[in-house]
């Protein structure tokens, strides 16, 4: 669409050129009443001057009273005056022609017979007088005529320089509003543009002129300037705030990286890299779902913008889980995202997100490279828990190998010589086949001691750490018993570490296993559980015949060995048995590490 061109319909040059020609025809008209003034009174000398040759020339004839026929031309005197037309339309604009023309014909009718006639002064001089007279008084109504004439042209001259003098006023102030004012904006205008100041603007008038189209166009481009001006401002304020938030998600990383490998606890160190994230991403109350094992009903839950610090935490300078969140709007819905990487699960990451916010690529994109950053943060610690358990089963392998190759053989072997002994029949003596018996029964309970030894240094811990182990090894007896224990437990993730992991399974082992043989039991059940003081708590209860003899006594070797171990945990072991009332066995002792949750129920 063409676009309408923009006309002025009041040219400033048109304009000045109008002033110019009414100051100039003011002049014009004032000069020209001036010219005709003194035209005027030009030819009102003039006149008054043939007048008085009239009155002269009356007074000559006069003298030559009386006058001969030769004399008869000097009567025509009005000959010269009479043929001066130009001098006669003064007369007309006086209004006196008519007297002239009246002289004239009283002359030529009444005096110029009566001077032919008279024959002596006397006889014509009063007519003579007379006639002056009404010359003198022509001469006067004349001199008067050009007096007014010459008054009227003074007051004409007065009123044209009043005249004047307003219009140079009016032109001089029409020409600082209309041509000085529109200049002096126009080059503020330039002044503002210069100082990227484009906000001025040119006030264009109903009649345009050139300066209005000076400032239509000043205008035009002042407002695309202004227009491309605010666009690369914007476009530099939006640069600008993406590279500081580039800024900012590149810094997270880098903190993040660093925090997720320090010897912090988990739970600390996930909780304050998720509250450092709600300030990039439009996403709150981040929790975390950590897996200990395979099974997915087998978790614990931590969050921060909690009321109170857990009781078991056992760091007291941490408060990872009392930071507060910022504020969320009530409309938000749940989203979740899996950590777990080659179909293993490590743990679920919820956050609740606003309905109306939607995440851009690049906050998608960090949340995802932090959920990898957190999974092979819980990657490597499981990696290095392993190794740890790893060192220690082939530590444990390898004196259980020395045990075997060693101790356990000549045990055996000395087994075998006391059972040849004892066949012997040339053993007469009571005394001799007592101490041999004793002897037999010392080396039997010392071999059934090393291989419980040997046994518990060739347990393995199930790579996903103490708690699927211990299922495991519920699952062994629920088969040996032909009932299902009742099974409990209540500890955080990842308390159990791999040194007391397999002292606790050992204990635990070794109380199924006296069930198992000799409580005759209908019901078992095995709880763990820890206390506000930290205190991790093992339960062993059975239903069954209870611990028939003393347990002192020497045939509860096995017995003695739970006591060695927990020991070992620098904990307690207390057992409660009465015959035919079932037995307790209850193991205490200090949580070394923790990490806190917060329980969601299902």
């Amino acid at each position: 669409m063409p676009k309408k061109k923009f006309r002025y319909t009041a040219s400033i040059i048109n304009r000045l050129t109008l002033l110019m020609f009414f100051l100039g025809a003011i002049a014009l008209v004032a000069l020209s009443f001036s010219i005709q003034v003194a035209n005027d009174a030009k030819g009102g000398a003039y006149m008054v001057n043939q007048l008085g040759l009239l009155r002269m020339k009356n007074y000559q004839l006069l003298t030559m009273i009386p006058l001969n026929e030769k004399e008869y031309d000097r009567l025509n005197i009005f000959m010269d005056i009479s043929s001066s037309q130009q001098h006669l339309m003064i007369l007309k604009r006086y209004n006196l022609i008519n007297e002239f023309n009246q002289l004239e014909i009283d002359w030529k009718t009444q005096l110029t017979t009566k001077i032919k006639q008279a024959q002596k002064i006397d006889d014509i001089k009063t007519d003579i007088e007379n006639y002056v007279n009404r010359i003198n008084h022509l001469v006067h109504k004349i001199d008067q005529k050009t007096e007014k004439k010459i008054y009227y042209i003074s007051q004409i001259q007065q009123l044209f320089i009043i005249i004047i003098i307003c219009f140079l006023i009016i032109q001089i102030y029409y020409l600082r509003h209309h041509l000085l004012a529109p200049w002096k904006k126009l080059i503020k205008m330039a002044d503002a543009i210069s100082n990227h100041d484009f906000s001025q603007r040119f006030n264009i008038g109903t009649k345009k002129d050139e300066f209005d189209l000076l400032g239509l166009a000043f205008n035009k481009m002042s407002a695309q300037i202004e227009s491309q001006y605010l666009s690369l401002e914007k476009q530099v304020i939006e640069k600008t705030a993406k590279l500081q938030q580039t800024n900012k998600i590149v810094s997270f990383q880098y903190q993040a990286t660093k925090q997720l490998h320090t010897s912090e606890p988990l739970c600390e160190r996930f909780l304050k890299i998720l509250r450092k994230l709600e300030d990039l991403v439009p996403l709150t109350q981040f929790q975390i779902r950590f897996y200990e094992s395979d099974d997915p009903n087998h978790y614990q839950q931590i969050s921060y913008d909690n009321q109170h610090k857990l009781p078991y935490c056992q760091n007291s300078k941490c408060s990872a889980c009392l930071t507060a969140t910022t504020s969320y709007q009530q409309n938000s819905f749940q989203r979740y995202w899996y950590l777990q990487e080659n179909g293993e699960k490590y743990g679920i990451l919820f956050a609740l997100q606003p309905t109306e916010v939607i995440l851009t690529n690049e906050q998608e994109s960090l949340i995802m490279g932090l959920i990898e950053q957190m999974t092979t943060a819980m990657k490597l610690e499981r990696k290095v828990e392993q190794q740890k358990q790893y060192l220690l089963m082939k530590e444990r392998s390898a004196m259980a190998r020395e045990l075997h190759d060693s101790i356990a053989q000549s045990l055996s072997c000395l087994k075998i010589h006391l059972s040849c002994l004892q066949m012997q029949s040339d053993l007469t003596s009571q005394n001799s086949i007592d101490l041999l018996a004793t002897m037999r029964k010392e080396i039997n309970i010392t071999y059934s001691q090393l291989r419980e030894l040997i046994t518990s240094f060739h347990l393995r811990l199930n790579q996903t750490g103490f708690y699927a182990s211990l299922v495991e090894l519920i699952e062994e007896f629920n088969q040996k018993l032909q009932f299902n224990i009742q099974f409990e437990y209540h500890l955080p993730l990842n308390i159990i570490n791999s040194k007391y992991a397999f002292h606790l399974l050992q204990v635990i082992r070794e109380g199924l296993n006296n069930i198992y043989k000799h409580a005759k039991a209908s019901h078992v059940k095995v709880s763990l559980k820890i206390d506000d003081n930290q205190i991790i708590s093992i339960c062993i209860k059975d239903d069954g015949i209870g611990l028939q003899n003393d347990l002192k006594k020497d045939n509860h070797y096995g017995l003695i060995i739970m006591r060695d171990r927990v020991e070992i945990l620098n904990g307690n072991l207390a057992i409660d048995s009465n015959p035919n009332q079932g037995t307790q066995i209850v193991v205490t002792f200090k949580a070394n590490k923790t990490i806190p949750f917060k329980a969601i129920k299902e």
